[in-house]
């Protein structure tokens, strides 16, 4: 994947949380869910394996609609951990600030819901 798709993509995401999870016309935030479900569950890395799991385990409850505020909320505490670990790591060094910034924003999102 060339570096300017990883930079829009993760611009994405971010402009997505930064908007909330709780919005109408959620559909363009599970189509970002999706796209980085799907590349990083090609990727050859465990670490992003795991995450692109969470990812479609985070998509799924989304898609219920009526979705469990808590449940959202622990899933993106934990992208939250795994994306600033795989900042930390030997894979996302390239882009580590920008991880770590979605980091960031994934575990606020998901403490907010947590605590609703």
């Amino acid at each position: 994947m060339a570096a300017n798709e990883i930079d829009a993509g993760l611009e994405q995401a971010v402009t997505f949380l930064q908007g909330g999870v709780r919005r109408p016309g959620i559909e363009a935030g599970l189509r970002v869910i999706e796209t980085w479900e799907q590349r990083l569950a090609a990727s050859e890395s465990s670490e992003l394996v795991s995450i692109a799991e969470n990812l479609a385990d985070l998509r799924m409850l989304l898609l219920a609609g009526d979705f469990d505020p808590a449940a959202v909320g622990r899933l993106l505490v934990a992208l939250g951990e795994q994306v600033q670990e795989a900042a930390e790591s030997d894979v996302g060094a390239p882009i580590a600030d920008r991880l770590s910034r979605l980091s960031v924003l994934l575990t606020e999102q998901g403490n907010a819901l947590a605590d609703q």
